[in-house]
């Protein structure tokens, strides 16, 4: 009732300031956080009040073109049943490109980072890619976080140095999942397969679920609920050569399900990165059939996913 009286003018403009301010502030944190969807109306409501204001409207591009991108990627995005609000999103592209979200990367139960001659690890596995692509190729900055993380796990024996020439001696339990501090997030590196003293890593079913459960355990514990980016852990080097990449992907969504019905607040979002190269052998059909059955409460179930379920390949259920 007072925007036109005079003693008014200076306490409309400096509270129009402030809001905008405001405005401007939401805009990047939504944008920080992965959220440019939510971030694009404000945007355009700001744009629409602004028409000249050429800060404005280069804000407005860069938040299209990221959104752009974003979806260019994007092969799905669906609730994840019974998450409490969290969502799944399938998108092709590399792992280490996902700079809002935690990661997950695979080790052997020796959590062997050594890559020369790829004699132990191979450096095209993402376990090889991570020392360059988040340490700067320093393999000991690595080993040091690693090897400080695992002081909080009990070992469950040590190789003989003529048995394993190579590599570590020292063994974990399948499962064991140690959170790496990189950057503001987590790498979260989880030991899902055996490295035989013959430098082979073998994995199976039964260790991949197992592994999985305790990995999202610390992913509500450790990821500060950031969204979390996972490969199609499996699949590579560390084949578990009972499932193919479709049953691979069920496995990870339903796991995730299952504990995000136990405790919500495990993650806003999983974001599974699959590689352009395994696309045409991924079926996201039954993912969808899935997303479509599976049971949408809160409370924990032990249904397995419709079609090829990860329960029918002899991967104990949860907990």
């Amino acid at each position: 009732d007072a925007a036109d009286d005079a003693f008014a003018l200076p306490l409309i403009r400096r509270l129009t300031a402030l809001h905008e301010t405001a405005r401007r502030q939401l805009i990047r944190s939504r944008m920080d956080l992965g959220r440019h969807d939510l971030a694009l109306p404000v945007a355009e409501r700001l744009a629409r009040e602004r028409p000249d204001d050429p800060a404005t409207a280069e804000l407005l591009g860069s938040l299209r073109a990221r959104l752009r991108e974003r979806h260019g990627r994007e092969l799905l995005r669906q609730p994840v049943p019974g998450a409490g609000g969290g969502e799944l999103v399938v998108v092709r592209g590399d792992l280490f490109g996902q700079e809002d979200a935690n990661l997950v990367v695979g080790f052997t139960d020796t959590f062997d980072t050594a890559t020369e001659q790829d004699l132990v690890i191979s450096r095209e596995s993402v376990q090889g890619q991570l020392v360059d692509r988040l340490f700067g190729g320093e393999r000991r900055l690595l080993d040091d976080r690693v090897q400080a993380g695992l002081r909080a796990f009990t070992p469950l024996r040590t190789e003989r140095p003529q048995d394993k020439p190579r590599g570590r001696r020292v063994r974990y339990p399948v499962g064991t999942t140690v959170p790496l501090p990189v950057d503001g997030r987590r790498v979260f590196a989880v030991a899902y397969s055996r490295l035989g003293n013959d430098l082979v890593a073998r994995s199976s079913p039964a260790d991949l679920r197992a592994s999985l459960d305790q990995l999202w355990a610390a992913v509500a514990r450790y990821g500060m609920y950031k969204p979390v980016a996972i490969p199609l852990i499996g699949s590579g080097l560390a084949r578990v050569v009972e499932l193919d990449r479709t049953q691979l992907l069920l496995m990870i969504v339903e796991s995730f399900a299952a504990h995000c019905r136990r405790d919500p607040a495990t993650a806003p979002e999983l974001r599974v990165v699959i590689r352009p190269a395994d696309l045409e052998r991924t079926d996201l059909s039954a993912l969808g059939t899935y997303l479509r059955t599976a049971p949408h409460d809160t409370a924990p179930h032990d249904k397995a996913p419709h079609g090829t379920a990860p329960h029918a390949v002899g991967a104990p259920r949860p907990a």
